[in-house]
């Protein structure tokens, strides 16, 4: 069994390398509810006339030759479709979309404002590499939460507010389920 000292110290430091991402949930998160959503200029860039092949990876190959076609040099991880409306993630950065028209496409160029990239990376529209870093953000967050818990189990003057703070918050979840 790891010592407390051990406990204390993986703590602070996988806190430590996630705060940055910490704050950033809670932040765009609550900007979010409140109605600041951020904006995005979006200027039409090229047509397409045409049908889009169905098949994801002949799609991925079509528009990156269009853009190659347009002299736009520009990357994308992958396409998330509804069928009519074709958006180039990630969506953090300057990204494009592609909207059916008549006879074929419109692509435009999507420049978001800081809060809006940040709010893209909260949903998880970012680089594939951050969506990797958010997967480790949640297994850290547990990790950081139950040694917290478990650190302030072991303090006995802690014990009685964690546990009755630890029930509020139970508490409430089960009340919304309800």
């Amino acid at each position: 069994m790891p010592t407390r000292k051990t406990i204390v110290y993986v703590h602070l430091i996988i806190a430590g390398i996630f705060l940055p991402f910490l704050l950033l949930m809670p932040t765009t998160g609550s900007l979010y509810l409140l109605g600041f959503k951020g904006s995005e200029v979006k200027t039409e860039a090229f047509k397409i006339s045409g049908l889009v092949p169905e098949d994801e990876k002949e799609q991925e190959k079509f528009f990156r030759e269009e853009f190659k076609k347009n002299s736009i040099d520009f990357d994308f991880e992958y396409i998330r479709s509804n069928g009519k409306e074709f958006t180039f993630r990630p969506t953090s950065r300057v990204y494009y979309v592609a909207n059916s028209i008549d006879d074929g496409l419109t692509v435009s160029k999507v420049d978001p404002n800081l809060l809006k990239r940040l709010m893209e990376l909260h949903k998880g529209h970012g680089p594939q590499m951050m969506r990797w870093f958010e997967v480790l953000f949640a297994l850290a967050l547990l990790m950081i939460a139950f040694s917290g818990i478990w650190l302030a189990w072991t303090v006995k003057p802690y014990l009685k507010a964690t546990a009755i703070s630890l029930g509020i918050g139970t508490f409430i979840i089960v009340i919304c389920l309800i």
